[in-house]
C-alpha cells in the first residue's frame, strides 16, 4: 500500500500533482443550438496514426452528457492573454449558452463544436472512445481539423496562472544556437580537411536545404521570419558590392537551417558556409545578386505563408540556378 493510501492524505497528492506545470484548455461541444464549455488542464497529444488527442473531465461535469449526445468536442489551447477565458469556463454555472457564448467569440470548423477565437491552437474532434478513470472520464478524440496561431501559452502551476519567462526562453534559444554553431564549426573543419569538390557542395545543398526550407514553413516562427526578411532587405541594398552582398546572402541560407527547428539540418547547412563562400564569392555580379535576392524573397514569402511544398520547390529551383551559373 502506498504512503498516500496509508495516510489517506489527498492533500499531499494534490500538492505533488500541482507542481507539474501544464497548459490550459477549454473543452467545448455543441448540441443543437446549445453550446457548452469547461476548463481543463489534462490535455494530451495521444497518437499520430490515427490522429488522436485526449482530455480528462470530472464525471460530474455537465458537459459529458452533451458530448455523448453530439459525438463531437473541441479542445482549445489558451494563449497567455486568455486567463479571463479560463476563469469564465472554470466558474460553476457558466459555460453553457444559446447560439453563442456570452462576451466571447467562437466559430465552427469541421464538426460544429465551438472553436474559441484567439486560442493558441485548437483540435476539432469526433469522439473516438471514452474511458473511465476513477472520478474522471477520459475523452479520446479523433482529430478532424486542427489549427492555431503564433503566441505564448497560458500556464497553470502550483495553484495559479503563470507565464513563460521570456528572458529564460531567449537564453535557452541562444544556448541552442551556440551548440549548433560549435557542431557546425567542427563539421566544417572536417569537410575542409577532407576536401570538398564543387559537385559535392551542390549535392549536399540539394540534399538538405530544400528540406530545411519546408520545415521552416511548417514551424513558421514569426521572429525568425522577421530575421530572414531583414537579411533579404539588407542584401537588396548592396547588389553592386559583392563583398557586402555575399556574406549576407550566405547567412540567409544558414539562417534557413536554424529556422527549420531541426538541429541536425541546421548544423549541416551552417557547416556548408565555408565551402559556399569559396565557390560563390568569385562568381557574384550585380545582376546575379538581384536574381538571388528576388528568389530569397520568394522563399521567405512561402515560409511566411506556411506553404511547405512551395518553399521546398523554390529552394530547389534556386539551387539549380546556382549550379547552372557555376557550371
Amino acid at each position: 500500500m502506498s504512503q498516500i493510501q496509508a495516510a489517506g492524505n489527498i492533500d499531499d497528492f494534490r500538492q505533488a500533482a500541482g507542481r507539474f506545470a501544464s497548459g490550459v484548455t477549454v473543452v467545448t461541444t455543441r448540441s443543437g443550438r446549445l453550446l457548452y464549455g469547461v476548463t481543463a488542464t489534462s490535455f494530451v497529444s495521444l497518437s499520430l496514426n490515427p490522429l488522436l488527442v485526449s482530455v480528462s473531465i470530472n464525471v460530474k461535469s455537465p458537459i459529458l452528457p452533451h458530448v455523448a449526445n453530439s459525438g463531437v468536442f473541441a479542445i482549445n489551447v489558451l494563449a497567455r492573454e486568455q486567463e479571463a477565458v479560463s476563469r469564465y469556463f472554470a466558474t460553476r454555472g457558466r459555460g453553457h449558452s444559446l447560439d453563442r457564448f456570452d462576451h466571447l467569440d467562437s466559430h465552427a470548423e469541421a464538426t460544429g463544436a465551438p472553436i474559441i477565437d484567439g486560442s493558441l491552437s485548437w483540435f476539432d474532434c469526433s469522439v473516438y472512445e471514452t474511458l473511465q478513470g476513477g472520478d474522471h472520464v477520459i475523452l479520446v478524440g479523433e482529430v478532424a481539423a486542427a489549427g492555431g496561431t503564433s503566441g505564448e501559452p497560458l500556464l497553470y502551476w502550483s495553484g495559479g496562472y503563470r507565464e513563460l519567462d521570456r528572458g529564460s526562453e531567449a537564453q535557452a534559444t541562444t544556448s541552442d544556437e551556440q551548440g549548433i554553431e560549435r557542431f557546425a564549426d567542427a563539421l566544417s573543419v572536417q569537410l575542409h580537411m577532407q576536401g570538398m569538390s564543387v559537385q559535392d557542395l551542390l549535392e549536399a545543398q540539394v540534399a538538405v536545404e530544400p528540406a530545411a526550407a519546408a520545415l521552416a514553413a511548417r514551424v513558421r516562427d514569426d521572429e525568425q521570419i522577421r530575421e530572414l526578411q531583414a537579411l533579404v532587405d539588407s542584401a537588396s541594398q548592396c547588389h553592386e558590392d559583392p563583398e557586402k552582398f555575399n556574406p549576407i546572402s550566405l547567412e540567409f541560407h544558414s539562417r534557413i537551417g536554424l529556422v527549420s527547428g531541426n538541429a541536425a539540418i541546421a548544423a549541416c547547412v551552417r557547416a556548408l558556409s565555408r565551402p559556399r563562400h569559396a565557390v560563390y564569392s568569385a562568381r557574384t555580379t550585380a545582376d546575379r545578386a538581384r536574381r538571388i535576392t528576388q528568389k530569397h524573397q520568394e522563399i521567405v514569402n512561402a515560409i511566411r505563408d506556411g506553404d511547405e511544398e512551395q518553399a521546398r520547390r523554390l529552394m530547389l529551383e534556386h539551387l539549380g540556378t546556382i549550379a547552372r551559373g557555376i557550371a
